[in-house]
């Protein structure tokens, strides 16, 4: 895939996110939302990579994702995988628009790039880590066609403990990255169970939360989610967008997905619910999603 092709994807995905958000924003949409809610609802955000990688949706800058952490961290938004779990136990009150920080696939960059800004801003964040490519080299995607630059590799056993003992919890995202959905229940099994039982032989924590592998509709489904729950795990992330209230099913919750080169007041109101809409082309594209992997 050229180069050329890559930049297209990229403003066309770029325009269609800002229309949503600046439509969200200008009819009155997130007032709507706010006057309808029954309760207090979270967003998860889901980040992938960190760095200078122009055209790359999946990269954030690090110095973009320092201001977003600091409006986080001003605004008093953040909070740990543990409380959102006593949150949808109904053990805990949260603050609506409260917001949890997550990043899928386990890529270097979140060890050198986003732990130093938790850190700084005392943010706490969930990576979900596929074990099986722990200590590996990163696979070209649409977006990052080959070469792949050598410091995106996956983070290390020595980095990921360092993670852990930074206080981020660690979750898994599969053993080799495979579609959940896609896989007979014994490969499913196998998957979630060799993945946490992996991590935690290695890193000494429990392992009770999943990311499920791409997230599409194809990926995910209630007998999946009963397969989790079999394996221990006590949530499961989507990457179907949405906001997370008390009634949510805890083994596929929605999550919003953070790109790379937008601007910050993208971000405030994307942490508002301005994405939220953008359900419906997860809906009407997860086979254009699947497909792109």
């Amino acid at each position: 895939m050229s180069h050329e092709i890559d930049h297209s994807r990229w403003y066309v995905k770029k325009a269609a996110r800002k229309a949503l958000v600046t439509s969200a924003w200008a009819s009155g949409y997130l007032a709507a939302q706010d006057r309808k809610a029954i309760g207090p609802r979270v967003r998860v955000l889901t980040y992938h990579r960190f760095g200078d990688s122009p055209y790359d949706p999946f990269c954030v800058s690090r110095r973009d994702f320092a201001e977003q952490m600091r409006f986080l961290a001003d605004e008093e938004l953040a909070i740990s995988l543990y409380e959102l779990e006593e949150f949808l136990r109904g053990e805990r009150d949260l603050r609506d628009g409260s917001v949890l920080v997550t990043t899928d696939d386990g890529f270097r960059s979140v060890y050198t790039d986003m732990l130093p800004v938790l850190i700084e801003y005392g943010i706490p964040a969930v990576a979900f880590v596929t074990a099986g490519l722990i200590d590996g080299q990163p696979r070209p995607t649409p977006w990052r066609p080959q070469p792949v630059d050598p410091q995106d590799a996956y983070l290390n056993w020595d980095e990921l403990s360092r993670l852990a003992e930074s206080h981020v919890a660690i979750g898994s995202h599969g053993w080799s990255h495979r579609s959940l959905g896609e896989l007979s229940p014994a490969e499913c099994r196998d998957e979630a169970l060799r993945s946490r039982e992996t991590l935690e032989g290695r890193l000494g924590r429990a392992v009770t939360s999943i990311a499920y592998p791409y997230g599409t509709l194809a990926d995910f489904s209630p007998a999946t989610g009963q397969i989790l729950a079999d394996c221990g795990y006590t949530t499961a992330f989507t990457s179907q967008h949405g906001a997370i209230d008390r009634n949510a099913d805890a083994v596929s919750l929605p999550r919003v997905k953070v790109e790379g080169g937008e601007a910050l007041w993208m971000f405030r109101l994307i942490c508002r619910g301005a994405m939220d809409p953008w359900r419906l082309v997860d809906e009407s594209l997860s086979r254009m999603q699947r497909s792109g992997r």
